[in-house]
């Protein structure tokens, strides 16, 4: 599949915002690094074990029926705040199959959130922006001894997901309907090890709950930034992320953005060309 395939998606006509999109790209694999020229043990592992997985964990069968039937559903449903990032939906009114096309993140960018919950045993999770709940399903099979947080804006949205919850009997999961810039300072005293953003992105609110929540973060946290290339102000929101002095590494798949707060380490920022970049 072609390059411009893989960023448009099912797009049929090239628009500004995927014209920027490309620049970015090709921007990003010339100053970019593959696997092969990583000599960090840790970020090594995190490729091995992580990214270049194939495992296929039993729960992500049930997450994907659940997926599938959302995917026929055609009820109409209206919409009250969906975020910066949810432009892809042009109204206030929807379906819940083109919602599910448009705003939950693709299987493939959920599965590196699982393993690397799973892979570093993050307990305490926070994630801002549930959507259908998809993701949320994912992080919550990754360690049913964890507990997710999850903040949907929309009721309606939310209700939704709760119905998908109940489906996939998710036990760890405390979903909250509300605004997430009264929510998130009510949160700040849970101690989250692993913060999910993507619910709002745009730059301003993106840096808000960054600098919200860095403050609490520990050298064990990890931060992970959706679609940090979505928007020039996403964009620029990430480079302020990554010069952060609390972050000490920070790695780009394009798609994602990673941070860790490791200490006695060397600051370090690597854009890392893999196939995960296109998730």
């Amino acid at each position: 599949m072609s390059l411009i395939k893989f960023l448009l998606g099912p797009t049929k006509a090239l628009n500004l915002n995927m014209i920027k999109k490309i620049s970015y790209y090709l921007k990003f694999l010339f100053q970019g690094t593959s696997k092969y020229n990583i000599h960090s043990p840790m970020v090594h592992d995190f490729i091995e074990n992580i990214l270049d997985s194939a495992i296929k964990y039993y729960s992500f069968i049930g997450i994907e029926h659940v997926r599938s039937l959302l995917l026929k559903q055609k009820d109409t449903i209206e919409l009250k705040d969906m975020g910066v990032g949810s432009q892809s939906i042009k109204s206030s009114t929807s379906t819940i199959n083109i919602l599910t096309k448009k705003v939950q993140s693709r299987p493939e960018k959920a599965q590196i959130l699982f393993k690397i919950v799973s892979f570093f045993q993050k307990e305490n999770i926070l994630e801002i922006g549930t959507s259908l709940g998809l993701t949320t399903a994912y992080l919550s099979n990754a360690n049913k001894n964890g507990k997710i947080t999850t903040i949907e804006g929309d009721p309606t949205v939310s209700n939704l997901a709760k119905k998908n919850f109940k489906t996939l009997n998710l036990k760890n999961v405390e979903l909250i309907n509300g605004p997430f810039d009264k929510i998130i300072p009510q949160l700040l005293n849970n101690k989250f090890d692993l913060v999910f953003f993507d619910g709002n992105h745009s730059k301003e609110a993106t840096l808000r709950y960054f600098y919200w929540l860095v403050d609490h973060a520990n050298e064990e946290s990890i931060f992970i930034f959706d679609d940090i290339y979505w928007s020039y102000d996403m964009k620029q929101a990430w480079a302020e992320i990554r010069k952060c002095d609390k972050v000490m590494l920070s790695v780009d798949l394009f798609s994602l953005g990673i941070v860790f707060f490791k200490k006695n380490r060397q600051k370090e920022h690597i854009k890392l060309i893999h196939r995960s970049n296109f998730y």
